[in-house]
């Protein structure tokens, strides 16, 4: 009778597993001939997450492992494989935060394979107390994170190790773009100057860039967003996190969505509901409308999370003045999940929508033989995309 008291003990303790991995690659433009290798990127991810977690990893653990593995693809734009800034150099944002309310993050940062892991080492270290009372950090930025770094004995890398002959490619042809643009401003000011007016041709390729997208060839991902996972463990404990390199021709030391809690990235509890989004998008109208914690907020306030997300990127995010009076083209893309630990629904809500033309995602549970991966193609772009599904934490069987 021993071994059936077991096996029955086991069977519990598989039916309370709420072990899941949830992933995007970034919502933007994702070529037809590259999808399988954004697919692959995100499945990767996720299961190098749930490997953590079935052995008994933490959220957080599952969360680090995932970005490590999606920094380490070239084909997203986080870590070895990031737009470059002005200068040719790789600048990348990372941050990681728990259902606790803790976070750790770091910023415009160079020499690191892996800024998640940085981001990771200050969350850590932010648990522990530093002599005199002092207050340790939560969030790090360019040579300060830098120092840290050197202090904690975290591995340096070469910029250089980080940049892809991809990646080099697209900053020449940008860097080109760019000097054509500044050479047309220029010229169209010395017209100015001289009195006379300048005809629709000669207005400057940069305003006409921010007027829309570009229309970017059939085999060419528009490659600008960030990368993001969120985690729940066997316990029901949740962590989010995100990483990336930030806009292409970006000034060095900008800081994007990635590293800043609430905007990128936020977790919050109500009740026995946990509710924790990453996104991409235009990071600076993001940072404006501080969409993560926004996001949030709704699917927490409302019965249907799907009715929610809508309402999010379509009146704090598209609907806000700062969108509306941008002279930059808008986008974002959300990925969102709802855990509710109410024995009486044990569900997990996995909600995802974009305005982008493209957002790609995977999930997973230990139950799973692969991870199931998400192309989600907006044909009414810039209109909203949503989509979504429920999972049964006590099944671990995607319904």
């Amino acid at each position: 009778m021993e071994p059936q008291w077991e096996s029955k003990a086991a069977q519990a303790a598989t039916e309370e597993d709420w072990s899941v991995a949830f992933v995007h690659a970034g919502a933007g433009y994702h070529s037809v001939p590259n999808e399988p290798a954004h697919r692959e990127a995100c499945a990767s991810a996720c299961r190098v997450a749930i490997a953590f977690l079935k052995n008994g990893g933490s959220a957080t653990d599952g969360v680090e492992m995932a970005l490590k593995s999606l920094e380490d693809n070239e084909i997203t734009n986080a870590g070895y494989g990031s737009n470059l800034s002005l200068d040719g150099t790789v600048e990348c944002d990372a941050s990681i935060m728990e259902d606790s309310g803790r976070s750790g993050a770091v910023g415009a940062v160079w020499a690191f394979k892996n800024p998640s892991a940085l981001a990771r080492l200050v969350l850590d270290n932010a648990r522990k107390p530093l002599s005199l009372k002092r207050v340790p950090p939560i969030f790090l930025v360019g040579h300060g994170a830098l120092a840290y770094a050197k202090e904690h004995f975290f591995p340096e890398v070469d910029n250089k190790a980080l940049i892809t002959k991809h990646a080099h490619a697209r900053w020449n042809k940008w860097r080109k773009e760019l000097d054509t643009a500044e050479q047309e401003e220029r010229a169209t000011n010395k017209r100015q100057r001289a009195g006379r007016r300048p005809t629709s041709a000669a207005k400057p390729a940069v305003e006409k860039a921010t007027v829309r997208a570009p229309i970017q060839p059939d085999n060419e991902d528009l490659v600008t967003d960030t990368v993001g996972c969120i985690c729940v463990d066997r316990w029901g404990n949740v962590a989010a996190g995100s990483s990336s390199g930030g806009i292409g021709m970006k000034h060095r030391g900008r800081v994007g969505p990635a590293a800043l809690i609430g905007v990128g990235t936020w977790i919050a509890r109500e009740g026995q509901s946990v509710v924790a989004a990453t996104c991409s998008g235009t990071g600076e109208q993001m940072a404006h409308t501080l969409i993560a914690s926004k996001t949030v907020d709704r699917i927490i306030a409302m019965e249907d999370e799907i009715e929610g997300l809508r309402n999010s990127i379509e009146e704090d995010f598209m609907g806000s003045r700062i969108v509306k009076e941008s002279p930059m083209s808008s986008a974002v893309g959300i990925m969102a999940v709802k855990i509710d630990k109410d024995s009486s629904k044990g569900r997990i809500k996995f909600l995802y929508g974009h305005t982008t033309d493209s957002m790609v995602m995977a999930h997973m549970t230990p139950s799973m033989k692969d991870p199931e991966t998400i192309m989600s193609r907006n044909r009414n772009n810039p209109e909203t995309c949503i989509g979504g599904k429920s999972i049964r934490a006590s099944k671990l069987a995607v319904e």
